[in-house]
């Protein structure tokens, strides 16, 4: 059974996105019928699929469906845009149910509710009909119900009751009824209680062929079971829901982490000490969003920290109150968490097999050189032999390696299919029309890279809607199409995957980017006046910076471009933005396609060494330390590349490492794009070039910034590896325009 239902997991989850797509395909276009017919196959399809399992509920939100989209392909039901939202709540359903069997094997409790309402509501009633209580009261409870509640604690947490009075026919055993017989079938029983319908004679014989019996219980049982045990006695049966016992309240270890953060705020202390307190409430806060899967939410936190403690303690706040539960809704997509479930072809594990078979024999390669070793062989053919032999493996773990990460490859599609619904929603909401292409989405990636690219591209998405497209009036108005054009689009560029959203709206002024730049003072007037338009654009990635008028639940909280560069940097990417007033803008986001070997060069300050990726690098130059200038207080050194002035930063200060002693008087300069500027890092001495596997910083220094991770050495030593990116916004390096 567990095979069985592992493999409806895995078929399941693709047919709520396939019948998702095609619904909203079908919305778009209603005379699609190869979009209809898809869409009717996979409810079809799941229906057939549940049916094997005992999920009542699951399987009648899919049969009303099915009937639906029946109805419309024989023409006898319109396809508008409100069934298309009865059956996209069908599918959420199915999608939040599919992950409750996946973690706890069975639907969650209500499902038959809410199954209920579903169905009524795509049926066009106005409240779901249950068949299982043809005389329920909505009333408060009888008096017959009110012994029976006492025992309404031994029910399970957030269970849902039934309280059940049944008062069998006078002459039912000799109908064949067996009134004690049936309520022994309810296995979910709590309470029972038998009394006499009529007084028993006082006087006289009793007639023991006559029922005279009042039955009244309670139970946790379905009311779909209920209704089958006592499908032939009906009209003698009648049910009172009895309101579910709450379970109890269980705040979350992220909870108590931001309760204690705010008490620690709330706490008087040595003045001296405060910006340390509130720095180490917003790390430990952010910390714990982050292990709960809240990315965004830890962002916040961290930008609300550069505004103020009150900022800060208003931000936990606003957390506190909405818990966990609000956290996990933001994140529906991935309920159940990220599917750990891959498909492989059979030809890619066969290629790795007859790779491991050549890894086996360049290994007894190297043990009959070692054999030659010891008989004497000449030293020049044996370090001829062992770099032939290196040469080999060294081929072969390269092509294992590419095999390996290649099986990690997931075609983007999967990820660009889930923006179809909230962009939707997002655009009805701003009473916005928009129409979403996709492109490029058989580009690979890996299922990590993947995965991590849903939240910064949803915030991107958002602000396209929000910001970038004009309302239909507008667009008419400015000879436009009244529905705005949303392109997501994925390619391979110089073997680094590049993702761009682009949209045909209002574009961004880079006159009002300064106008809001100065009156939140990140910029003096002088430095803004001589800011270019590209480096005054960039500052829409600035923590806190927002455009919008007011706020509202999609913008104006200045953390949604900031937390897409926050997120790339993560990954080891980059964002960047290109812009035309009036014609739109494009988002590009350019990061590594897998995880996989990355080149980097050693470079030293002082005694220590480190990685740099060389993907980092524009350019490394050599110059003589005369032509480094000093500007000036405030300015720093800089000195000119190419005809162009380039502020210089020395990296060990970056590092905070002891000032190095004079060397021979040259240069030795690494040249960054920092965001829209190149800055020049200097460092002591150039190292060599590796190919090397990088690993995340894990622990307590996983949030220490302007790291990319560890590598080990040949010699076994440790290697932390640069992001000189980071570092330079670690700093607060020249402002861009600073520097002309």
């Amino acid at each position: 059974m567990k095979d069985l239902i592992a493999q409806f997991l895995i078929e399941a989850r693709d047919l709520i996105g396939s019948a998702a797509d095609d619904l909203l395909a079908l919305e778009a276009s209603p005379g699609d019928a190869a979009a209809l017919d898809r869409a009717f196959r996979a409810f079809h399809t799941l229906k057939g699929s549940v049916g094997l399992f005992d999920y009542p509920p699951l399987l009648a939100v899919l049969h009303a469906a099915e009937d639906g989209l029946g109805a419309a392909r024989a023409g006898t039901r319109a396809i508008d845009a409100a069934l298309t939202d009865r059956l996209l709540a069908i599918l959420d359903a199915t999608a939040c149910w599919t992950e409750a069997i996946a973690t706890a094997g069975a639907l969650p409790a209500g499902a038959a509710d809410e199954a209920g309402r579903l169905v009524a509501h795509l049926r066009g009633a106005e409240a779901p009909r249950d068949p299982a209580a043809p005389a329920r009261e909505a009333s408060a409870p009888p008096d017959w119900v009110l012994p029976l509640l006492d025992r309404a604690e031994a029910a399970p947490a957030g269970a849902a009751l039934l309280a059940l009075r049944y008062r069998p026919h006078a002459e039912c055993f000799f109908t064949g009824d067996d009134p004690l017989g049936l309520v022994r079938r309810l296995p979910g029983l709590l309470a029972l209680r038998v009394t006499p319908a009529e007084p028993w004679p006082c006087e006289g014989e009793v007639d023991v062929y006559r029922c005279n019996l009042d039955i009244a219980l309670l139970t946790a049982d379905p009311p779909e079971s209920v209704d089958a045990v006592f499908r032939l006695v009906r009209d003698q049966v009648t049910l009172v829901p009895v309101a579910p016992r709450p379970a109890p309240a269980r705040p979350s270890l992220t909870t108590g982490i931001l309760a204690e953060q705010m008490s620690l705020l709330a706490t008087a202390g040595d003045p001296d000490g405060e910006a340390g307190r509130h720095e180490a409430a917003a790390r430990a806060a952010a910390n714990a969003l982050r292990a709960e899967g809240r990315t965004a939410a830890a962002e916040a936190v961290l930008a609300a920290a550069r505004d103020g403690a009150a900022a800060l303690a208003e931000r936990l706040a606003s957390l506190g109150e909405a818990g966990p539960a609000s956290w996990a809704a933001g994140s529906a997509e991935v309920a159940g968490g990220p599917d750990r479930t891959l498909r492989i072809e059979a030809d890619r594990l066969d290629a790795l097999v007859a790779l491991t078979g050549d890894l086996v024999v360049a290994r007894n390669a190297l043990n009959h050189l070692a054999g030659r070793a010891e008989a004497g062989i000449d030293p020049a053919a044996l370090s001829r032999a062992l770099r032939e032999s290196d040469a080999r493996i060294g081929q072969l773990v390269g092509e294992l390696h590419r095999g390996v990460t290649a099986l990690t490859l997931l075609p983007l599609a999967t990820v660009f299919r889930r923006f179809a619904r909230p962009l939707r929603e997002i655009a009805r909401g701003l009473g916005k029309e928009v129409a979403l292409t996709v492109e490029g989405g058989e580009v690979g990636a890996d299922k990590a890279v993947a995965d991590a690219l849903f939240e910064p591209l949803l915030h991107v998405l958002r602000n396209a809607v929000d910001h970038g497209l004009e309302s239909p009036d507008e667009r008419r108005l400015a000879g436009k199409s009244p529905t705005g054009r949303i392109t997501l689009r994925a390619a391979l560029l110089r073997g680094r995957l590049a993702v761009s959203v682009s949209d045909d709206g209002r574009g961004i002024d880079p006159a009002l980017i300064r106008r809001r730049a100065g009156a939140r003072g990140l910029h003096g007037d002088a430095a803004l006046a001589t800011m270019s338009d590209a480096a005054a654009i960039d500052l829409i990635f600035t923590p806190g910076f927002s455009t919008a008028e007011r706020v509202s639940d999609l913008s104006g909280r200045g953390i949604g471009m900031d937390a897409v560069r926050a997120a790339m940097e993560r990954l080891g990417g980059q964002v960047s933005v290109e812009s035309r007033v009036g014609a739109g803008t494009t988002i590009r986001l350019l990061l590594a396609q897998t995880i996989a070997l990355t080149r980097i060069m050693l470079v030293s300050v002082g005694p220590e060494r480190y990685g740099v990726p060389l993907s980092a690098l524009a350019e490394v130059a050599q110059v003589p330390r005369a032509r480094i200038r000093d500007l000036g207080p405030g300015l720093g050194a800089a000195v000119s590349l190419r005809g162009r002035t380039v502020p210089v930063l020395g990296l060990g200060g970056l590092l905070g490492l002891p000032a190095p002693e004079p060397g021979d008087g040259t240069a030795r300069l690494l040249v960054v794009q920092a965001g829209p500027e190149i800055v020049a890092l200097e460092v002591d001495r150039f190292g060599e070039r590796l190919d090397v596997l990088t690993r995340p910083l894990a622990g307590l220094a996983a949030a220490a910034p302007g790291f990319c991770g560890t590598t080990l050495l040949g010699d076994g030593r440790i290697l932390l590896v640069l992001d000189p990116p980071a570092l330079v916004a670690l700093a607060g390096g020249p402002a861009p325009g600073d520097i002309a």
